[in-house]
């Protein structure tokens, strides 16, 4: 016990006296990081450069005997996508230093629910790269005393990303063609071209038509995404009814759900209601919702879409009194290809992506999704839309 305690003191000792061996012992540490891959970069609380390993001068080719000193923010500027400088408020080092946030993960990793924004850092030489960062502070009895950002070079994998997007494009593309002649063809043969066909043959014919429609649906499903991702959607901001807007959406499924023989209602209230946002996305993402409740709901049962409208948002909710979704599957509903369990032994052809394409056009229009759901009993899927970002309601006091 005292040798360990001795051992502490001496430690200490030389911790005071030769602190130039401690510092020597920090950057052999930092050098070590990422074998010179990955920066490691250490500021104090004002975002001056205290430290610095071999991994920042590799990526920026700045050496860290020139930016001692210096404010991180100016010696590697950031860009976002359209190559704006991102000001010092809103840097997410910023908000680190001044206390707003804990920790941050930037990246520009696609797939998941969520794809975060591109950013470029900016090297000594003016060039630029894309990036994938990790920041965190420095706490000293509860106080932020400085930061440590952790960052590399992700040229290769948005590289590989865009090898990937392109052979889906490339191969979707492709596929729309044969599968719309098949759909030609197998129409053709169904309006008696071949003289009279037998009532085995037409369900068989039925079944192709049926297979080529799925196939169709996850090849334009493929597409959606894929434009998503690729660029940015031009957004058709227009005034329209809500009324209107929903009696076309119910229209387009009205058919699905009388095939099964299910009750579609819609709103009851007599509100008029307008509003303003790209239509075309509006109803994609009701329409997502009256589809999934209609697929995945017993014959003899109610889907309802309701409208409401609050002091701040106007919601959209898609009722359903369905198959439900189980409680430990129910945070990756909205990730590209996955399905429910139950989901996939009820309807085993589902493409997986209409959730996630609803999430990402929700995002466009400054909207917001979430859903409540229990299994076996049903689910409600809602449409959160701001007013404040594109909205403005009319009450028609008349029917009130």
């Amino acid at each position: 016990m005292k040798k360990s305690e001795d051992a502490k003191q001496t430690e200490q000792k030389r911790r005071i006296y030769n602190p130039e061996a401690v510092i020597a012992e920090q950057e052999a540490i930092l050098n070590c990081v990422g074998d010179h891959i990955m920066a490691v970069i250490v500021v104090d609380k004002k975002g001056k450069i205290i430290r610095g390993n071999k991994g920042f001068e590799a990526l920026t080719g700045w050496e860290i005997k020139e930016v001692i000193g210096k404010s991180l923010i100016s010696v590697i500027p950031r860009k976002d996508e359209q190559m704006k400088t991102v000001p010092f408020k809103k840097r997410i080092l910023s908000k680190i230093l001044l206390g707003k946030i804990l920790a941050s993960t930037a990246t520009v990793a696609a797939g998941g629910i969520e794809k975060m924004p591109i950013f470029y850092y900016i090297r000594k030489d003016k060039s630029k790269f894309p990036a994938t960062s990790v920041i965190s502070p420095m706490l000293f009895e509860g106080k932020v005393m400085g930061a440590v950002e952790v960052f590399y070079d992700i040229t290769k994998e948005k590289e590989l990303e865009q090898i990937r997007m392109d052979f889906l494009s490339l191969a979707s593309h492709q596929l729309r063609t044969p599968l719309s002649g098949t759909k030609w063809l197998i129409e053709t043969m169904c309006r008696g071209v071949l003289g009279e066909m037998t009532k085995k043959q037409k369900e068989y014919l039925d079944d192709i038509y049926k297979v080529n429609e799925q196939l169709i649906k996850l090849v334009s499903d493929i597409l959606s995404t894929l434009r998503l991702e690729s660029e940015e959607p031009l957004m058709k901001k227009e005034r329209i009814s809500v009324t209107s807007l929903v009696k076309e959406v119910m229209l387009t499924v009205s058919a699905a759900a009388k095939e099964k023989k299910l009750t579609l209602k819609g709103p009851s209230n007599h509100r008029t209601l307008n509003l303003k946002t790209d239509t075309e996305i509006l109803k994609s993402i009701l329409g997502t919702f009256l589809a999934n409740a209609i697929d995945y709901s017993l014959p003899d049962r109610k889907v309802v879409l309701k409208v409401e409208s609050k002091s701040d948002v106007i919601i959209f909710s898609v009722h359903d009194s369905g198959i439900g979704i189980p409680l430990n599957e129910q945070k990756r509903v909205f990730e590209r290809f996955y399905r429910a369990s139950n989901a996939k032994n009820l309807r085993p052809t589902g493409t997986g992506l209409g959730l996630n394409i609803a999430k990402m056009l929700s995002d466009k229009i400054g909207a917001k999704i979430s859903f409540k759901s229990k299994e076996n009993k049903g689910s409600v899927f809602y449409l959160h839309i701001p007013k404040k970002f594109n909205t403005t309601i009319k009450i028609n006091k008349k029917n009130e």
